[in-house]
């Protein structure tokens, strides 16, 4: 997740375990051990653009860390507090717990974690938590602040009340994504559509919006529900096509290849220009700036593009969002959490559970 909540956790999990111990500099050694993980980008200026794909949420995020890293842990910090202050016993417990929890809550995300790095590339993601979700954060960094300027028992209570209640939303996120994803797997199923894979994972900044990308033979459907939505109302799915034929030149070369692997294969393609073709993540979501965009005008948070005349080429062109209209695009989210209208077409979206045969929505899909 972002690196306030990734610091804010780590503060909570150290003053909830060395407090007693250290006072409220348990605060500042959480803070710290929250974020060591994510330095892992330090490295960046001496990878290239494929390594760092490679690199990021590896090693530094992986099962092996959180043993090795929280034995150095543990000894560096029983040589920074006087003897008896801070045993080698709670300096490790504390450790493990931090980067634990800076983990597995990377592995909530729909971008997840390499748990078993370098061993094993295969990236793990659950999808029950957005990489930014302020109902998650706020109960954690409101807890530590109060925490830091209350005396005992005060300051423990507050930062027990504040991981708590994030441990609740963290529940709740699991319930709602299974109430999410059966709402969208019964209505592709009443359908009949053959269905290749699936995944339900939380919409932008809240576990109240779900959004739902199913791979057909030739495609994908995407497909928004919110737990505010009327019973009533149709789930409307979107299809964008595959298009392989697009990256024939470069199925093959190394860029490709790390976009293949770090997509999880959830990727499509689209002419961006002569010789130029832009392959999208499509795992994460999109960002549009009005309503009735297609799939080729929505910015995307993970795209590249490829120069079909130099295929070889050894860097990734990273295609970075423009956020053209943030206020139209916050305003389109809002309005579809609280139980309103998707912005994709309506002309092009198959609304599954309305009265539409599944004749009708393969040849949708097969166009």
């Amino acid at each position: 997740m972002d690196s306030l909540t990734q610091a804010t956790l780590g503060a909570a999990v150290g003053h909830f375990c060395w407090n007693k111990k250290i006072g409220n500099k348990a605060l500042l050694h959480g803070v710290l051990g929250g974020t060591i993980p994510d330095l892992d980008i330090i490295l960046y200026p001496v990878l290239d653009d494929v390594q760092r794909l490679y690199w990021h949420r590896g090693e530094s995020h992986s099962i092996w860390f959180v043993i090795i890293g929280s034995m150095l842990t543990g000894w560096l910090l029983t040589k920074y507090f006087k003897r008896g202050e801070l045993s080698f016993g709670a300096a490790f417990t504390g450790a493990v717990l931090i980067y634990a929890t800076h983990i597995l809550i990377d592995y909530f995300t729909v971008y997840g974690t390499q748990l078993l790095a370098p061993l094993s590339r295969n990236g793990f993601a659950l999808g029950n938590l957005f990489i930014v979700d302020p109902l998650f954060t706020l109960p954690l960094l409101v807890g530590c602040v109060l925490a830091a300027f209350s005396k005992e028992p005060l300051s423990r209570r507050a930062n027990v009340t504040g991981l708590s209640l994030a441990v609740c939303y963290m529940f709740w996120s699991f319930s709602a994504q299974a109430i999410a994803d059966r709402t969208f797997r019964a209505a592709l199923a009443d359908e009949n559509i053959k269905i290749v894979r699936q995944r339900t994972t939380a919409g932008p900044f809240t576990t109240f919006l779900w959004r739902h990308v199913a791979e057909t033979d030739n495609g994908f459907l995407l497909a928004y529900f919110s737990i505010f939505d009327n019973p009533s109302k149709a789930i409307r799915f979107y299809y964008i096509p595959k298009r392989p034929e697009l990256i024939e030149r470069i199925s093959g070369t190394r860029t490709f290849a790390v976009v293949e692997w770090f997509s999880q294969g959830w990727w499509y393609a689209v002419e961006d220009g002569e010789n130029r073709v832009k392959v999208v993540d499509l795992r994460f979501t999109e960002i549009p700036s009005t309503f009735g965009q297609t799939y080729h005008e929505w910015d995307w948070p993970f795209a590249w593009t490829f120069d079909l005349q130099t295929p070889h080429k050894k860097s990734l062109d990273s295609v970075l969002p423009e956020l053209v209209a943030p206020l139209q695009t916050l305003a389109l989210l809002t309005g579809r959490i609280g139980g309103g209208e998707d912005w994709y077409p309506t002309s092009t979206g198959i609304s599954i559970g309305a009265a539409v045969t599944p004749e009708d929505a393969l040849g949708h899909f097969a166009k």
